[in-house]
């Protein structure tokens, strides 16, 4: 027997997925940017939390009351940033005004830009001591456009310069065009910036905190998106394990958790969002009690697949509906809303079938699960 089919769940198992989301989205995410003026490292925090021309970081909430050589910013309620040529400035600065004590910096960044500067060794270290992961950035790297060959030479002196070792990352990035004396016409230049944001926001969910930081930097209708994604991927594959529609439920209930806070800025607890599922369960009736029964079955095949399809038919028209409220600026309290959307996205699956629903899931084609979901969260 496969390991997959010896796993069974318990209530245990949906109780500690809830209780871990309630927690992850309470905590709270420091970034540290360090870098010479001439770095850039404005530019490139507009660039990573996904800011225009018009709607630059530096207008978002600066905090006010603090020295001249530390910027800082709130983003939401649960980040923050600070911004200075270096971190001996933001220690200073915590230790007389915030109190953030060493290992409290999730993220240290240190851009640095054109020849390799060993002066900057001092800062890296710095950060290597006072923040969870450094990720170091060359920026600018337009510069090197007229002569690629020399991109490789200055990242290799940086990273001897740095004393990296060899697995450490040197991310090469330009965010140019945020400069207000820049004629309008001129379009942003954007490069490298989605590797180094993938790879932070991978390094924060060790800590459970990706989602806080990246409800800052992307589209809120593009996040609920992969969270759907993300939780319909895991229920089909819950569908096929004896005993598991209690986990189901925790799936669909962290998920929704996870939307409240895309959109609002604020912790669901788990006991509101599992208050939500009966009024979709009450909406596919015949769905919901065939899921309880079958986990209760060993797996058998067939009915495994019926089942997966019901369960990812059921959780995307859940938790798109979930979506849908939250855009049009309703809430989980609106239940006449809820009930009339729901009836028609899970109509609109029950037409295109669900065994072909799942026909699509059971691929894990990103792009396919994707394109499915895009005919119901925009």
């Amino acid at each position: 027997m496969s390991e997959q089919t010896e796993k069974h769940y318990d209530e245990q198992d949906a109780e500690k997925l809830l209780e871990d989301v309630e927690k992850n989205l309470e905590k709270k995410v420091v970034v540290a940017i360090v870098g010479k003026v001439s770095t850039g490292k404005s530019s490139l925090l507009n660039a990573l939390f996904n800011k225009t021309k018009a709607d630059k970081l530096a207008h978002v909430g600066a905090i006010s009351g603090v020295t001249t050589k530390v910027t800082r910013f709130q983003l939401g309620k649960n980040v923050e940033i600070m911004d200075s040529p270096g971190l001996g400035d933001i220690i200073k600065e915590n230790s007389d005004a915030t109190r953030i004590a060493m290992g409290e910096i999730d993220v240290g960044i240190l851009v640095v830009s054109d020849s390799a500067d060993e002066s900057q060794k001092a800062h890296y270290d710095e950060l290597k001591a006072y923040c969870k992961k450094v990720f170091v950035v060359l920026n600018k790297i337009d510069i090197y456009d007229k002569k690629k060959s020399a991109l490789d030479k200055v990242t290799n002196q940086w990273s001897e310069v740095l004393n990296l070792n060899e697995e450490d990352i040197i991310y090469q990035t330009c965010a140019d065009g945020y400069d207000p004396d820049y004629d309008d016409d001129i379009e942003l230049d954007i490069r490298g910036i989605d590797v180094l944001k993938r790879d932070i926001l991978q390094f924060l969910k060790k800590y459970g905190k990706a989602l806080v930081l990246e409800r800052e930097m992307e589209k809120k209708s593009v996040l609920a998106k992969r969270i759907i994604y993300s939780s319909l991927v895991a229920v089909a594959g819950a569908a096929f394990i004896p005993g598991s529609a209690v986990y189901i439920t925790g799936i669909q209930g962290a998920a929704i958790m996870s939307i409240h806070y895309v959109y609002t800025g604020e912790a669901l607890s788990k006991k509101s969002a599992v208050a939500a599922l009966p009024l979709f369960a009450s909406q596919s009736i015949g769905s919901s009690l065939f899921l309880v029964a079958k986990s209760f079955l060993p797996p058998t095949g067939i009915i495994d697949v019926a089942a997966a399809g019901v369960a990812a038919g059921v959780t995307i028209a859940m938790l798109s509906t979930v979506n849908w409220v939250y855009e049009n600026d309703y809430n989980l309290d609106d239940k006449k809303e809820l009930k009339e959307q729901y009836q028609v996205f899970y109509g609109i699956l029950k037409n295109m079938g669900l065994k072909e629903i799942w026909d699509i899931v059971k691929t894990r084609d990103r792009k396919k699960i994707m394109e499915l979901l895009s005919q119901f969260v925009k």
